[in-house]
């Protein structure tokens, strides 16, 4: 495949050819023809992505929702996912592991599970009557059940233990804070003790205030990878600009986004460009990782360059994907083409084009 242009992940590459390899990347060579105005960069990772074709996976944990994920959201260049429960009772936790298990189909890297250890007073549209409090036996039981596949978290810390943070700490999940009405000195002890991501920055967290730190304070003081959500509803871009300034290399993209359905237990209604619960309460968006890196170059002052990584470099190496997030000899030919706009012209999932 031909392109005129190439940003890696680290540096721009001019004129170049990528030959594949039973889908990986075999060599980056020099261009042989017409050049291109359009442009090659890494395939985009979303760790936190609940459904899409109308399908919630916290309404119906089966291979057929994480499949309608990846039909919708590839188009826009999202080529692997973590497909991600809301806040749940065991018995669907336990569903969303056995269809993650079992299914075959291409994008899916790992299960989000945002809950069920919340702290109340900050579970936003997350339903109150699934937040538990843990207990070392429902934590020995969740490391059990996820032992085989890769495993993210989201949890208030305030609400655990010391024993039992320091076993979900030891284990193989991914811990991330957030829901959360930590104090600063709370967040910032979990982080020492090893819990090295946040949640959507802003949102459903203790804030940053001029004599209480909270969340967000520990999120700045700290080198712990945050996520945000890009779209101007979550958070103002102004928010969105100054969190780069005060975590760049750190601050990652996820789009929450959520679809049209009401057949189960979450009902999220669009309207005006948002999705809220019956209630009224912001739950999850309607954006796409493309979106989200437009928004950062035109709205919040981002490097191009920098708003790539954050949908790319960074959450792969944030959820452990070696394989993914740069263009590199050796590793998945997985990219998109982009034109000058910053419009998707082609998606590639290990070597083959997506798109008609």
């Amino acid at each position: 495949m031909f392109t005129s242009r190439i940003f890696t992940g680290q540096q721009w590459l001019e004129n170049k050819e990528i030959s594949v390899t039973n889908g990986r990347i075999s060599a980056i060579s020099d261009g042989v023809g017409a050049a291109s105005e359009n442009f090659l960069v890494p395939g985009f990772i979303d760790l936190q992505i609940y459904g899409g074709g109308g399908i919630l996976f916290s309404n119906h944990q089966t291979t057929e929702a994480i499949q309608a994920t990846f039909d919708e959201h590839h188009k826009t260049g999202t080529v692997a996912f973590q497909i991600t429960l809301n806040c749940s009772p065991a018995s669907s936790m336990w569903k969303a592991v056995e269809a993650y298990s079992t299914y075959t189909g291409p994008g899916l890297v790992g299960l989000h599970l945002e809950g069920p250890f919340f702290n109340p007073v900050r579970r936003g549209a997350h339903q109150e009557a699934f937040v538990q409090k843990p207990s070392l036996a429902f934590l020995e039981e969740l490391i059990e059940r996820t032992k085989s596949i890769p495993t993210y978290l989201t949890i208030a810390p305030e609400m655990f233990s010391a024993k039992e943070l320091s076993l979900l700490v030891g284990s193989h999940i991914m811990c991330s804070l957030g829901h959360s009405d930590a104090t600063f000195e709370q967040a910032m002890n979990a982080i020492d003790k090893g819990v090295s991501r946040i949640t959507h920055l802003f949102n459903a967290m203790s804030q940053w205030q001029s004599r209480a730190l909270g969340l967000v304070g520990a999120s700045f003081q700290s080198n712990a990878w945050t996520s945000i959500i890009a779209d101007g509803l979550h958070c103002d871009f102004k928010s969105l600009e100054l969190a780069y300034r005060l975590k760049k290399g750190r601050l990652f993209l996820i789009t929450d986004a959520v679809t049209n359905d009401t057949s189960g237990p979450y009902s999220f209604l669009a309207k005006d460009g948002r999705f809220t619960n019956e209630a009224g309460v912001l739950s999850g968006s309607s954006l796409t990782m493309m979106e989200a890196i437009q928004n950062c170059v035109e709205q919040a002052s981002i490097p191009l360059e920098e708003a790539i990584r954050m949908a790319t470099v960074y959450p792969a190496e944030v959820a452990n994907l070696p394989d993914l997030g740069s263009i590199e000899v050796g590793k998945r030919a997985c990219f998109v083409e982009l034109n000058p706009a910053l419009e998707v012209a082609q998606v590639w999932y290990d070597g083959k084009a997506l798109l008609n």
